[in-house]
């Protein structure tokens, strides 16, 4: 407590400083078409910060193309000119002081930013991952290869990022990372979110590894903050979206935005189909003494995510220095998997051999909901500013899975497993930033969150007799799970000579209850943890920087890992949860090196990650049925990763650009849990993206991904490459645009993984079918331009599901 109340009063203190009167200054100008000699209306001019380039304020031209940006203190900024399908203007060397308030830029022209170069047009875009000091920002505008689909596989030509063939995402080796939409929390599980979400309605991507002490912790890995479409351009304008594919894929999207004067409306829905047909092949063997029993099971399989949803939201000015915004988001969320399989089992105990055949079906669906009030209060002196957000969010899950065995046609036996149950969260944020001096900034906040969950687990077992599922009353589980967590952060920023710094702490407090109708005991925490941050940053000449960063984090285990019984999720697999279960820590530490030429960019990371408490799944033969798996959860000890990333963009010619990626780690399990004994791996992977400008307003690009095997705690997991393959054609000015791709060209992608210990070995390998071809359409109306700001929202997340 000594330590919040010490925040609290640095809080208070700085909030009350004086502030000094400051010279405001005026920016005009007016803005003409080089060719036309035409004002241009809604061209964006927005002014940065010359020091560290950080956005300052903005606005938009007229109908006679004349803008004017009042409230600017003293100090040095740049102004930038912008307008789509035109080359942007710059103005350097703009300075507001005692003697100088008022700076007429005068008649701007701007130039179109299509250059001809025989047949083939060249237009000026945005590098595909833009490097920052705490975050890299992927523009998925570029990605003509993920265009159709969803967040997954544009996170699939990210750096730091991994995914399987089933859609799991891994940043930096670990599954344990924080989602956030637009800075906010998300009601879905990380996984759920990422493969609900178009890619369509997103613009840029934040991958934040090391994040500051502003951020909430969760998570090993760090932060994935999606940036969906905005629009804040004077009128109506609107973005459509429609695609279909093979396998039954289709889905659309539309996003519309109002704005009038202060008041900005926007609106928009989505819906996709995505299924995955494929085929499963898996063998099992257990061993008890001298007998064995070997089970394998050949067949299809098919994965689906299916679902919609609506989204809204009203931003208002209220005055120059405050606003006011309420958003919300409404949708049904539907995952599925179907197999058909053929097992033949074979016991040595009495050489039998038995054949039959296996129905598989599980689901998950649901309704989601989040609502979230942001209020914004900008101070006299500039960056100044004071915010709080209030969000309510919440799910009505409902999940099952069930399977049948039949010979002759003839159901044997079978079960169905039954969850449902709400889940409610809330959180409030209150956030503080004052400027100290001239090159300092402190910052100071509060974070409140509060999450409430009621699941109620059934079995039902297959009763031949009556020719239907009875349930089996003494495997129903009723769990209850609260958790509070109270949160005050301080950062302070700074800069000597080239050197930038940032300080940051967190203290946190952790109330947490869990209670199930099965077990007598009810499983509680009360405990208070801390989390250091520091970044560094080091400007070298000619366009060369360093930077270093150190955070500590937290992964807390998901709900089911916590629950005290057992549940059946097949006939197969059963899982007991463990409520003893402590949370992961995390040590990372990033060493970045980041060169700029005129056309290229370099990346070099290197990045040492240590996790205690590691948590896992951990495999073992079901009481006294080898055929069934249970899988518990327990800390297993420690794990080590030693690494290094780089990126390198090259303009191989003025109609070619390569962008090549890749990831190299030493992974380490060290163990204390009996069973599981020390691993360790050297991992890698590589990115290899190419963008071809073929003619006038007709773009290709070819990627190709490898990625290395890996060891689990009991086993290991394949290697994997694949290839995919755009084309992109733009037409009426670039408002309609056409985009037909094809993922998996080679059919080579598949996931084959091992388990095994001195009682068992499980070999299990998926492949999907493919190529998967699609067709996506867009139109854009009036003219519509995304919000090119900063990007990343000042945010915490929260890990759903966690406790």
């Amino acid at each position: 407590m000594k330590f919040l109340t010490l925040l609290l009063g640095m809080l208070i203190s700085v909030s009350l400083m004086a502030n000094t009167p400051e010279k405001e200054g005026i920016v005009k100008g007016k803005v003409y078409d080089g060719k036309s000699k035409k004002p241009v209306e809604y061209a964006t001019v927005a002014i940065y910060n010359a020091v560290d380039n950080s956005v300052i304020t903005g606005t938009i031209s007229d109908e006679n193309g004349n803008f004017k940006i009042k409230g600017l203190k003293e100090g040095s900024f740049y102004v930038v000119v912008s307008f789509l399908g035109y080359d942007n203007k710059r103005y350097d060397n703009i300075t507001v002081d005692g003697g100088r308030d008022m700076i007429d830029l005068g008649s701007i022209t701007l130039g179109s930013a299509n250059q001809s170069l025989e047949e083939v047009e060249v237009i000026a875009e945005r590098q595909s991952v833009e490097f920052h000091i705490d975050k890299k920002v992927v523009s998925v505008g570029k990605q003509m290869t993920s265009a159709s689909l969803s967040a997954v596989e544009v996170l699939e030509n990210v750096p730091s990022v991994r995914v399987d063939i089933e859609g799991n995402v891994s940043l930096r080796g670990s599954t344990g990372f924080t989602v956030l939409v637009d800075g906010k929390p998300t009601v879905l599980e990380p996984s759920d979110v990422l493969r609900q979400t178009p890619a369509s309605t997103i613009e840029n991507i934040e991958i934040i590894t090391n994040p500051s002490a502003k951020y909430q912790p969760d998570g090993t890995g760090g932060i994935i903050n999606i940036i969906t479409k905005k629009n804040r351009t004077q009128g109506v304008q609107g973005l459509i979206n429609a695609k279909g594919g093979t396998f039954g894929m289709y889905g659309g999207d539309f996003l519309l935005n109002w704005r009038k004067k202060k008041v900005n409306f926007n609106i928009g829905a989505d819906y996709n189909n995505r299924p995955f047909p494929g085929e499963t092949y898996t063998r099992r063997e257990t061993y008890q003494g001298n007998e064995s029993t070997i089970i394998e099971a050949a067949g299809d399989n098919e994965r689906a995510y299916y679902g919609g949803g609506a989204r809204g939201g009203i931003d208002w000015d209220i005055t120059e220095r405050d606003n006011l915004s309420f958003s919300a988001r409404i949708g049904k969320f539907n995952m599925g998997s179907d197999s058909e399989l053929d097992y033949l089992e074979t016991r040595t105990i009495d050489n039998s051999i038995a054949e039959y055949n296996s129905y598989n079906e599980s689901n998950r669906s649901g309704t989601y909901y989040s609502l979230t009030t942001n209020y914004a209060h900008k101070f006299a002196q500039k960056g100044h500013e004071l915010s709080a957000q209030l969000n309510y969010r919440g799910h009505d899950g409902d999940e099952f899975s069930e399977n049948f065995r039949s010979q002759n046609e003839v159901i044997s036996d079978g079960t169905r497993t039954t969850e449902i149950g709400p889940n409610k969260r809330w959180e409030l944020r209150l956030d503080y930033v004052k400027p100290v001096g001239e090159n300092d900034m402190f910052e100071a906040g509060f974070q409140g969150r509060a999450g409430m969950g009621d699941d109620e687990t059934k079995l039902y077992r297959w009763d031949v007799d009556q020719n239907d599922f009875i349930e089996d009353l003494q495997n129903r589980n009723t769990t209850t799970m609260d958790r509070n967590i109270y949160a005050l952060y301080s950062v302070y920023k700074g800069k000597v000579s080239q050197l930038g710094y940032q300080l940051g702490l967190r203290g946190e407090y952790t109330d947490r209850l869990i209670s199930s109708s099965g077990v007598n005991e009810t499983y509680v925490i009360d405990r208070v943890d801390f989390f250091p941050t520091l970044h560094l940053s080091y400007q070298l000449p000619k366009d060369n920087q360093l930077m270093a960063s150190y955070s500590r984090r937290i992964d807390r285990p998901r709900g089911y890992y916590l629950e005290p019984f057992v549940t059946w999720v097949d006939q197969y697999n059963v899982r007991s949860g463990n409520p003893n279960l402590a949370p992961e820590y995390i040590d990372a530490l990033e060493l970045g090196y980041l060169k700029e030429w005129d056309k290229m960019q370099l990346s070099l990371e290197g990045y040492y990650r240590i996790t205690h408490d590691k948590i896992e799944g951990i495999i073992m033969p079901y009481e006294d049925s080898p055929e069934v798996f249970l899988r518990t959860y327990d800390n297993i000890g420690t794990d080590y990763s030693l690494g290094a990333e780089a990126m390198l963009n090259i303009p191989v010619a003025k109609w070619w650009e390569m962008n090549v990626m890749g990831n190299l780690y030493d992974y380490r399990i060290d163990s204390n849990y009996e069973g599981v004994e020390d691993r360790s791996s050297f991992n890698w992977s590589s990115r290899v993206n190419n963008s071809f400008v073929l003619r006038k307003n007709i773009k290709l690009q070819i990627d190709g991904n490898y990625d290395s095997p890996t060891v689990t705690a009991q086993g290991e997991t394949e290697g994997n490459y694949y290839m995919n393959a755009a084309v992109r054609m733009d037409f009426l000015d670039r408002k309609l645009s056409a985009v037909v791709q094809a993922r998996d060209v080679l059919a080579t992608s598949q996931r084959v993984s091992i388990t095994e210990d001195p009682n068992f070995y499980s070999y299990q390998k998926r492949t999907r079918k493919a190529p998967m071809i699609s067709f996506t359409l867009s139109y854009r109306l009036n003219n519509f331009i995304q919000k090119r700001g900063r990007g990343g929202a000042d945010s915490g997340g929260g890990m759903e599901g966690e406790f």
